[in-house]
């Protein structure tokens, strides 16, 4: 009974020490320069689309005036060994598929990688990413970005954008685009600019904070279950307003705007 103790208790403190060390190693490591892994390009119309997907690193998207896609892949030591890349490419699409060696050391192992990539303005992004942050500048077209443990960041983005993590905050200044934004454990901010194209808000566990021009037209719903509503845009034909719950239509009215949280506070603010 003791040695099976002393055997369970070797492999925790093993385990810890892996852990531990590997998030030390992390923070070090990343503080220095990222060496090259890959850099491709590939000559692709506008309009076309872009795929990742990764289960780990950080990925920005950034556009160029050029019929091309160019792909930096920057990492450490540890994505050099244990990371592998696929790329596919033909007239519609540029794919990245990465895969992380699944060894039990890969685990406790802090690797640090990130993707730089420049698409032609008028480009479809599909983005998924298991352990990083996401940033689309400057794209328009349809987005779709998912991260299971970072922030999403979006600027200067039109089309139709959908956004999901699930432990981040998310940042978008973006107009005349279709908007569905998702986080369960973070902050929404929107700065928004043009018309309303329908614009779909929510977080388990943050607030949410709206920034719009004056004359926006919206029918709007804005709930929350633990905080409070506010909104200094003229509102009209009102059918709920209390401290967490606003059910009107701001200005004109027309598409939906809707914005929930179950623990925090909605502002809409005029810009």
């Amino acid at each position: 009974m003791i040695k099976k103790y002393l055997l369970t208790l070797l492999f925790v403190t093993l385990i810890s020490y892996l852990f531990l060390g590997a998030a030390n190693s992390g923070a070090t490591t990343y503080m220095d320069d990222l060496k090259v892994l890959h850099e491709k390009t590939f000559p692709i119309n506008p309009g076309k689309q872009l795929k990742i997907k990764t289960p780990t690193g950080d990925v920005e998207v950034t556009y160029w005036d050029k019929s091309k896609v160019h792909i930096k892949i920057l990492g450490d030591d540890n994505a050099e060994e244990r990371m592998s890349f696929g790329f596919n490419n033909n007239d519609k699409l540029i794919e990245i598929i990465a895969d992380k060696d699944g060894s039990l050391f890969s685990w406790f192992s802090g690797i640090n990688l990130k993707y730089e990539i420049k698409v032609p303005a008028k480009f479809n992004v599909d983005v998924s990413t298991s352990g990083g942050d996401i940033k689309l500048g400057g794209v328009n077209g349809t987005a779709k970005l998912h991260t299971s443990g970072g922030d999403i960041w979006a600027e200067r983005v039109k089309g139709n954008l959908g956004v999901t993590t699930s432990g981040g905050d998310i940042t978008l200044i973006c107009g005349d685009t279709e908007i569905v934004a998702h986080t369960s454990g973070g902050d929404i901010n929107l700065n928004y600019f043009g018309s309303n194209l329908g614009i779909d808000l929510s977080t388990s566990g943050g607030d949410i904070q709206v920034e719009l021009p004056a004359d926006f037209n919206a029918s709007m719903n804005l709930s929350t279950s633990g905080g409070d509503v506010s909104c200094n845009l003229t509102l009209n034909n009102a059918t709920k307003l209390s401290k967490n719950k606003i059910i009107a239509d701001l200005n004109n009215g027309g598409m939906d705007f809707n914005a929930h949280t179950s623990g925090g506070d909605i502002e809409v603010l005029k810009k």
